[in-house]
């Protein structure tokens, strides 16, 4: 080809090459997956009020489950749950058992590292759980060689703890049941529970069986809740952070919260 430079011939090389390479699927196309489908898929784990199973209907209902609805309703598809745990529900959005993590989520670093996040929905720290007749008053006097604390297994608060507790040992409970670290205090099988304040206690005061209570004035690690995406899936988050900002910017997003409980202040 007389007068075209090396520099041409190179570029055109490159264009026929490129030309000639298959497109790649587009890997950023849940958004219109769902639409098309008809349905959005929810992983859900259980923590009051955000999300509870109704022992009557067996459905999920809370905060999450009310914005969910919102959500389903502006995509005009279906809402279907899938069932979680904490252990579950990150691996359940990773593998395609669901399109969306629809709890509170704590948006913990590692998590962020193999999963996306909404921006939030609300938020809480944690607390120490011990038996009613305790005495204990700080961290300290639960992290004592011999003494055990329930955590439920896979969620942020078995991480927090085993970063905390030097000397006790800290006991994961693998549960799809709400507030199960609580429970196992409640049974006399641990010393404390390390879990998140509002929530547990809203749920350890509906339950006055259970003989348990917070350590007064002791909350740390206050974290933001959201809703968790697959990775990568840009478009897909995008449209639930329009939804869930334009709840927030009407007083919607407060008024879902305040329906179920104004969740209790730090104690």
């Amino acid at each position: 080809m007389r007068g075209m430079t090396s520099t041409s011939l190179a570029l055109a090389a490159l264009a026929a090459a490129f030309m000639a390479t298959p497109a790649r699927a587009d890997p950023d196309a849940l958004l219109q997956k769902v639409k098309d489908r008809g349905t959005l898929r929810i992983c859900a784990a259980a923590y009051a009020p955000w999300n509870l199973k109704n022992p009557i209907t067996n459905e999920w209902e809370g905060i999450v489950p009310d914005i969910v609805k919102q959500i389903g309703e502006a995509l005009k598809v279906k809402v279907e749950w899938v069932d979680a745990s904490w252990a579950t529900i990150v691996p359940s959005l990773q593998t395609d058992k669901c399109d969306l993590a629809g709890a509170a989520i704590w948006t913990a670093p590692p998590r962020a590292e193999v999963i996306s996040f909404t921006r939030p929905i609300g938020g809480d720290g944690m607390t120490i759980f011990v038996p009613s007749t305790s005495t204990a008053k700080s961290l300290a006097d639960v992290d004592q060689p011999g003494k055990v604390v329930a955590v439920a297994s896979g969620s942020a608060d078995e991480r927090v703890a085993k970063s905390l507790f030097k000397n006790a040992q800290v006991k994961p409970i693998v549960s799809d049941q709400a507030s199960p670290a609580v429970m196992e205090l409640g049974a006399g099988r641990a010393d404390a529970a390390s879990a998140a304040f509002a929530g547990t206690s809203l749920f350890v005061k509906n339950n006055p069986n259970l003989h348990v209570k917070p350590i007064e004035g002791l909350t740390y690690n206050y974290t933001a809740f959201a809703l968790g995406v697959p990775a990568r899936e840009y478009f897909f988050r995008d449209y639930m952070n329009v939804v869930i900002g334009n709840l927030d910017d009407s007083g919607k997003l407060k008024e879902i919260r305040d329906k179920w409980t104004k969740l209790p202040s730090s104690p």
